[in-house]
């Protein structure tokens, strides 16, 4: 099983960016309707296409791209909070957001292979890139 975590983990990026973007390119529609999400200046749904893109790109190398899988963790978790608070405040839930939330933040957590990297234990925050060294002279 150990063997196909790599690919898993990739794999996961990368369906998880595709909901990202496509959710969030859905959200135009509702968007030029209510256009509350520029208030502030930025449009949630252009910002929702990007940041699934960058996990979709990040897919690519979960490992080198520790902060993607980061963030799509705290997304996961921020979504389950989110489909909670809905349903204490207004009674509204989505029952499909939160468990695929709850599944995407538990498989980040079981698939990514140095834990400690991904919960930031060793020794400050890296952003899995290249290391002192990484990159040899060239003569």
């Amino acid at each position: 099983m150990a063997k196909w975590n790599p690919l898993a983990l990739k794999l996961l990026m990368w369906v998880m960016g595709v909901l990202l973007v496509m959710g969030s390119g859905l959200g135009f529609i509702g968007g030029s309707f209510f256009p509350f999400d520029t208030w502030a200046g930025v449009t949630a749904s252009v910002a929702g296409v990007a940041f699934g893109a960058g996990v979709m790109i990040a897919g690519f190398d979960p490992e080198r791209n520790v902060s993607w899988v980061r963030a799509l963790v705290l997304y996961a978790i921020l979504q389950v909070v989110y489909q909670i608070f809905s349903q204490v405040t207004i009674a509204r839930f989505d029952i499909v957001s939160f468990i695929i939330a709850i599944l995407v933040a538990a498989l980040l957590i079981f698939l990514y292979p140095n834990k400690a990297e991904l919960m930031m234990q060793s020794g400050g925050m890296k952003s899995g890139g290249m290391k002192p060294g990484d990159m040899k002279a060239r003569a």
